[in-house]
């Protein structure tokens, strides 16, 4: 009896960059140090590419909004200021978190003028939005030529690092140290970083994967250059943001492969392997807070009569652990990690299933 087969992985993901930390604090700045993005015409094109990103909705995303309320409810309001760090740094350099009175710059989440005004890392790892700031309008980039009329420029190879993303990328308990998102030491640790593969070469750029050159103008009356960062810091944010290209990087970021006997006899046993392949993402996948970034393989065997032969789930991610045992535990209140049951990259997972065959051919999904 033949063996009718349909697969489908299912992968959801949404990016929240939880952080700040009592690690490192970020300077004091007013918001009137920065430049809107209404500021930014002059890079027409860069400017709509950042508007629908995560990094423009960091602090307006309904999902880190709910998930911010139960923070604050279960931490009577002491764990806002670390995550907002991240999520609308320039609230937090200028106070108006305290507020709530937020400026109309710092709404813009992570903005245009907060990271080009960003020159390296405080301390000796990146992490807990642990980014070195100067505050005195020079915008900085990759380009060692780069000249403006309306404002001064400075080359900073620092942009096109991997560490630059490590600033809020990488997450620390703000409490016990222990360590919630490790995107960034994921790729650190990985062959990405050893082939010299950072973060930029795969989310800010046109398609799936390392997507270079990639020409282009950084300014509208600026030089054609070799190759032009995007600004979509395209993840896996399907809910919001450029939907359809985040759709194009999940599907990118692994493979499903499926091992089965060609012909099985009603009465015997029928026995599948699934084989996951992280082929596409230079971190673990799921990566960071995984249990808003959600990933899983569902495998379900059906005959001709409809009837279910087998059901099996497997959920790839980290399962947080209180102090007392408990899990799974808010990320408030984890002091470890139970488990981790995620993907690195270029590494496979695989799993067994097996059900009587009946007569007739199945379907397995």
């Amino acid at each position: 009896m033949s063996l009718k087969l349909r697969f489908v992985l299912v992968a959801s993901a949404l990016l929240l960059a939880a952080v700040s930390s009592s690690a490192v604090a970020l300077p004091e700045a007013p918001s009137s140090a920065f430049q809107p993005s209404t500021s930014c015409g002059c890079h027409a094109a860069l400017l709509e590419q950042w508007r629908p990103s995560m990094h423009a909705q960091a602090i307006s995303d309904p999902l880190y909004l709910a998930k911010l309320e139960d923070a604050n409810k279960a931490t009577n309001g002491e764990l806002g200021a670390f995550c907002d760090s991240c999520h609308s740094p320039i609230a937090t350099m200028s106070g108006e978190q305290k507020t709530g009175n937020l400026s109309a710059v710092a709404k813009e989440s992570v903005g245009c003028d907060m990271c080009h005004q960003v020159t390296g890392t405080e301390g000796a790892t990146p992490g807990n939005v642990s980014i070195a700031f100067e505050p005195d309008g020079t915008k900085r980039a990759q380009f060692d030529d780069a000249v403006s009329p309306i404002h001064s420029t400075a080359y900073s190879a620092f942009h096109r690092s991997a560490e630059f993303c490590g600033n809020c990328h990488n997450v620390n308990h703000p409490v016990n140290g222990m360590h919630l998102e490790t995107t960034y030491t994921e790729w650190k640790n990985g062959p990405y970083a050893t082939e010299g593969i950072v973060c930029q070469d795969c989310h800010m750029t046109p398609g799936p994967g390392v997507t270079k050159p990639n020409p282009g103008k950084a300014a509208a009356m600026g030089p054609t250059r070799d190759h032009i960062y995007t600004m979509t810091f395209v993840g896996g944010n399907v809910a919001l943001g450029d939907a359809d290209l985040a759709e194009e990087r999940l599907k990118a970021a692994a493979t499903l492969d499926l091992e089965v006997e060609d012909t099985i006899a009603a009465g015997e046993k029928a026995e599948l392997n699934t084989i996951i392949t992280n082929v596409g993402a230079g971190h673990y996948i799921p990566t960071g807070l995984t249990e808003v970034r959600q990933m899983w393989l569902e495998v379900t065997a059906v005959n001709t009569a409809g009837e279910e032969l087998m059901k099996e789930r497997r959920d790839f991610g980290t399962v947080l652990e209180d102090k007392d045992g408990n899990y799974p535990a808010e990320l408030w209140d984890a002091t470890s990690i139970h488990s981790d049951d995620r993907i690195p990259p270029r590494e496979s997972v695989s799993n067994d299933y097996s059900f009587t065959m009946s007569q007739g051919p199945i379907t397995v999904t």
